[in-house]
């Protein structure tokens, strides 16, 4: 059974970086969801796009941070957390 050190020391490697681009390639699918009310499509296949852009982009977040490791995973969602001012 690993010690709480052991599963918090950050991980290094090919996934690691594989898991860190997915989380970040994720973020820009965010955006994409205002541009769907201006495409000429039914209101449902709005809906369903717009729930398919979802779904991707948690998929590959979450599965880059499992991927990571839950440091990186931190790193990243700090990156659009505010910071209180000083």
């Amino acid at each position: 059974m690993p010690t709480p050190c052991e599963e918090e020391a950050p991980r290094t490697g090919r996934w690691a970086r594989v898991g860190v681009v997915l989380m970040v390639s994720s973020l820009p699918l965010w955006p994409t969801l205002l541009a769907i009310p201006f495409l000429p499509l039914s209101l449902a296949m709005q809906g369903a796009v717009a729930t398919g852009i979802i779904v991707v982009a948690e998929v590959a977040f979450w599965g880059g941070a499992a991927l990571a490791g839950p440091a990186a995973a931190r790193r990243v969602r700090s990156w659009w957390r505010r910071r209180p001012k000083s």
